[in-house]
């Protein structure tokens, strides 16, 4: 595999600093440029990597700041890019309701025009030194339910493709469903309903019954580097699903699990619990998968014994350092 030297962008959020992880470990020639703006959403902890020096970095970068990102590519040679930056947070976190436009569209075009200036000749003519630089889109599965964040993400999948067809820029985009696993925000259903059941105190969601498609983190990982070494320069690939629960089932099997009990026969404590919980987690996806070469590995409940031993092993150490 050939040396690289790979902008991720949004490296200190869930997503981006597994898959930062996942780069380290797997590439040795790899180097990581990995710039974030440190919002909420980020947690800088989650790459704490001192033995890395050599092969990564970080700068707290705005997307917005067209400046920032050029001063980037000329401080480094970025090979490709990977990108996970977007505006996340609920409209009530935000405040300005145009940081999803901001950030989301006009913060990954800014990313376009400056690898399309350090790669491109001319429409459609990549620099000999380029020819397999690619700029890989970190997208959303169609989830019917439409909120000012995704319909931002739309608005950018539609921009990256032109952008594609017009200038010949080598793009790709992979879009999943719903994620957990280590490393996610302690807000999130998955970790706060561990939290809540650690500490004996897990509370019954009463919600519409919705469901939802859910992937576990490696396995998203793992994807988006299929798609990223092994994808068609224009196309679109879904990750597919392992899982589609509710709210409510997702702590129910938090329940089950903290329990001790084998997951999906629920016991019936704090009400949360029932013993007729549907669940579809088998590795036969709920959603197939349209990666060539890719299906997902992990079973939803073995994802979530993973997510949990993680973050039990977090809070153990927070409340150890509390009490120092």
């Amino acid at each position: 595999m050939s040396a690289k030297t790979i902008l991720i962008t949004g490296g200190h959020g869930f997503i981006g600093s597994n898959m930062i992880h996942y780069y380290l470990n797997k590439y040795p020639d790899y180097q990581i440029v990995n710039i974030d703006y440190n919002t909420e959403a980020a947690n800088p902890g989650n790459m704490h990597c001192p033995n890395q020096k050599n092969r990564y970095a970080f700068h707290r970068v705005d997307i917005r700041n067209v400046y920032a990102i050029n001063h980037l590519f000329e401080h480094y040679d970025i090979t490709d890019i990977i990108h996970f930056a977007a505006e996340t947070r609920s409209r009530e976190n935000v405040g300005e309701i145009r940081l999803y436009e901001q950030t989301n569209v006009l913060g990954t075009m800014n990313l376009l025009y400056a690898a399309q200036s350090a790669w491109m000749d001319a429409a459609h003519q990549p620099k000999p030194a380029y020819k397999t630089a690619r700029f890989h889109h970190i997208s959303l599965m169609d989830s019917g339910h439409n909120t000012l964040y995704t319909l931002s993400k739309t608005n950018a999948d539609e921009m990256i493709q032109s952008f594609h067809e017009k200038y010949g820029l080598n793009v790709v985009t992979t879009a999943s469903p719903e994620i957990f696993g280590p490393m996610q925000q302690d807000d999130a259903l998955v970790p706060l309903s561990i939290q809540q059941a650690l500490d004996g105190k897990l509370e019954i969601l009463e919600t519409d019954g919705k469901e939802r498609d859910w992937l576990f983190v490696s396995d998203l990982c793992e994807a988006i580097d299929t798609v990223f070494h092994l994808g068609d320069a224009g196309k679109r690939y879904e990750t597919g699903s392992i899982a589609r629960l509710s709210d409510k089932a997702i702590v129910q099997q938090v329940n089950a699990l903290s329990n001790g009990d084998f997951p999906g026969n629920s016991l019936d404590t704090a009400g949360v619990g029932q013993t007729d919980v549907p669940i579809q987690s088998t590795t036969a996806s709920t959603h197939q998968s349209q990666i060539p070469g890719f299906e997902p590995a992990i079973p939803f409940q073995t994802g979530l014994s993973i997510t949990r031993d993680w973050y039990t092993e977090k809070y153990k150490y927070a409340d150890l350092a509390k009490k120092q």
